[in-house]
């Protein structure tokens, strides 16, 4: 075969891996049926390309680097900025974060999930950081604005169906909640299921009613709902106020109807997930 020809392929082939239309093992199948050196293929890592890492300039490396800079001279100095200077720099870094997080999602999603991931970061101790030194950081408002970072999260997840984050978003609620129930009621073994397992069941039929029309969200609700089903004993474990031996008897039972449960219906909730 022609080296221009193969060449044509071998370009061929690698797009269909970027762009995900085959399996990385049938790809990586073609690429030797076609006799390709590993020094000519463009080998990927964490969605960065081997060959654009040599073939880039000065100028990309000066950008990334002055970037870099310019966040840790921010850092350093942020205490000295005015704080409506404050709020402008968080929200271009946290807004940056989470735009071109988005715009990576479907081409290199590990970039795509790094900048999000950095963006709700940048997000949470922010605010955290802004509230403790101005002096407002009241225990109501640090989980209202848990909260407020949680649906944040949520909508994101949704939106760019990013199930981790969707994931973490309820993680952040469930969090504020616990802590609502802590500060406000004494509960013991049954009070704490009864606070948590009617959750537990309303996430599982609700991911259930749309999992066939978003499987992602679908598979997001069935973890939260199994995530609730232990609620309850990390509550109690959490509080103290729950017996050791009768903890310990609560999730030996649950781990045992959790199992045959799932072992029962292992047809369909893996069809449900995956």
């Amino acid at each position: 075969m022609e080296q221009e020809k193969r060449k044509i392929i071998v370009s061929e082939i690698e797009q269909w891996r970027k762009g995900k239309l085959l399996p990385e093992h049938y790809c990586d199948f073609l690429l030797n049926l076609y006799d390709v050196s590993p020094a000519e293929r463009d080998n990927r890592a964490w969605g960065v390309s081997k060959n654009s890492i040599k073939n880039s300039n000065w100028r990309n490396w000066f950008f990334g680097f002055g970037i870099a800079a310019l966040i840790a001279y921010i850092v350093f100095h942020f205490n000295s900025f005015r704080f409506p200077l404050q709020i402008m720099t968080a929200l271009v870094i946290i807004g940056g974060c989470y735009t071109a997080g988005l715009l990576n999602s479907r081409k290199n999603p590990v970039v795509g999930y790094g900048l999000v991931g950095a963006g709700s970061i940048a997000l949470l101790g922010a605010g955290f950081y802004m509230m403790r030194f101005y002096g407002i950081d009241e225990p109501p408002l640090l989980l209202a604005y848990v909260a407020f970072c949680s649906f944040v999260w949520i909508i994101i997840g949704l939106a760019a169906r990013m199930g981790l984050f969707h994931y973490c978003g309820w993680i952040g609620l469930l969090l504020v909640y616990a802590s609502v129930l802590h500060n406000r009621v004494e509960l013991d073994w049954i009070g704490a299921q009864i606070s948590w397992l009617p959750l537990c069941v309303m996430f599982g039929w609700l991911g259930w009613l749309l999992h066939k029309a978003s499987k992602s969200t679908g598979a997001v609700l069935l973890l939260v709902s199994f995530t609730l089903w232990w609620m309850p004993e990390a509550y109690g474990l959490y509080t103290g106020e729950v017996d050791g031996a009768l903890l310990q008897l609560l999730l030996l039972s649950k781990l045992v109807v959790a199992g045959s449960v799932m072992f029962g219906l292992r047809k369909k909730w893996i069809e449900w997930v995956l």
